[in-house]
């Protein structure tokens, strides 16, 4: 057990004591009671000002004891250390990474009215690509004389696919098969249709056999209407019902709610209790389609509607780390300044984030994705990725990509 002295206790000092330590096995005891700490034998922190005898000392930045949001707040870099208001507060910047205190502030979207990675102070200060959290809770750890060897040993990959088409040509009404004739690859479609070639989008013995090797994967599936952006396979087709049954057998499903529905709960709480029969339990996990979310509005209006599970926390246009960790955590809600049962599960690469914003080749690509596992090998995290069921089947424009994910998996492996 760990003891923790501030002259303070509140939400925000608990929600990232438990992050660093009860999340990971150590559980957290807090005083507010100079002589009851300093009479506690074991592993202790002073978090204040004080100068108590102790194993380690934060002098804090004051972040933690506040209940409002600062516009002006921003992490600095100074010597090769992290600091906030001057201060070399390793909880402060933990919790300023982990809450997304930063996309709370005034900031610029992109067309899709996502947080872009350029407004990432992480990114400014080139961390992006570390787990910052991870590597700061792993220094506490060791100042503390913690063993931290439990938790770096419980590394694993999660690969994810997001099935936002399930077929190409296959399962389509009438008036959909006819307009797709007229985009060319007449022969490929024919082939299918008539039953003499596999539908390039069916790469779901490839998937179900990764799932069987890590035994751990997931797919997000869409069940919105048909819009501009959302071109799933109708929810009330009877072989994309089946082919959800089972993935849901195979490793688990989650919702991926549609581009039209964001912040609509009307359309999420539809297609919520569409998967929910067809899979015939409550569904608690999802990813936004687009990776299109606002916090806090998207996570507070998904919690109400009874989800509890979000694998969205990345960037389209960036690999790394947006929350600075790749272990699950808790959203904390700082508008009312406190910790939700919301777990949020970030992910450290997309596949067409290589391909297609970064115009890496799967070789860089590669190269780039050994350096992000090594360094969540490096913590003991999760190293979880998205890909989609049309980018795993090596050809056409996605030729030669299918050895990035056998190579996740390999090097999961050393």
């Amino acid at each position: 057990m760990l003891a923790v002295f501030s002259k303070s206790i509140t939400e925000r000092l608990k929600y990232v004591l438990n992050f660093c330590f009860t999340d990971k096995g150590i559980e957290v005891q807090l005083f507010d009671d100079q002589k009851q700490f300093e009479d506690y034998d074991g592993a202790r922190l002073n978090y204040s000002s004080l100068p108590l005898d102790t194993d380690f000392a934060i002098d804090p930045s004051g972040l933690l004891f506040e209940n409002d949001i600062d516009e002006d707040l921003e992490l600095i870099e100074d010597e090769g250390e992290l600091t906030i208001r001057e201060s070399v507060d390793p909880l402060s910047v933990i919790f300023f990474i982990i809450s997304r205190y930063e996309e709370y502030l005034p900031h610029e979207k992109d067309q899709h009215g996502r947080y872009l990675a350029s407004n990432s102070q992480l990114y400014k200060l080139d961390l992006l690509k570390q787990p910052v959290a991870d590597k700061l809770t792993k220094k506490l750890w060791i100042k503390l004389n913690l063993s931290y060897e439990h938790v770096q040993s419980k590394f694993e990959l999660v690969p994810s696919f997001d099935i936002d088409v399930a077929w190409a040509y296959k399962n389509r009404p009438f008036w959909r098969k006819l307009g797709a004739f007229s985009k060319g690859k007449i022969a490929e479609r024919l082939s299918v249709l008539l039953h003499l070639k596999k539908d390039p989008y069916d790469t779901y013995s490839t998937i179900m056999k990764i799932a069987s090797e890590l035994n751990r994967i997931i797919c997000f599936v869409p069940l919105s209407d048909y819009g501009p952006n959302d071109k799933n396979i109708s929810w009330k087709n009877e072989a994309y019902r089946s082919l959800i049954r089972g993935l849901n057998a195979s490793g688990g499903v989650g919702l991926h709610p549609g581009y039209a529905s964001h912040l609509n709960e009307d359309k999420l709480l539809n297609e919520k209790e569409r998967l929910e029969e067809i899979v015939g339990h409550e569904m608690v996990k999802s990813r936004f389609h687009f990776l299109r979310f606002q916090i806090p509005d998207n996570y507070l209006m998904m919690y109400s509607l009874g989800f509890t599970k979000d694998y969205s926390m990345g960037y389209a246009e960036e690999v790394g780390f947006r929350a600075g960790t790749s272990f699950p955590f808790y959203f904390f809600d700082l508008k009312n300044n406190q910790q939700t049962n919301y777990l949020i599960f970030p992910f450290a690469y997309m596949d067409n984030t290589f391909k297609d914003y970064l115009k890496a080749s799967p070789e860089e690509a590669i190269e780039e994705m050994k350096s992000l596992m090594d360094e969540v090998k490096n913590v003991g995290g999760v190293f979880m990725c998205i890909w989609h069921n049309h980018s795993i089947n090596n050809k056409g424009e996605w030729a030669g990509w299918y050895q990035l994910l056998d190579e996740t998996v390999k090097w999961s492996k050393k």
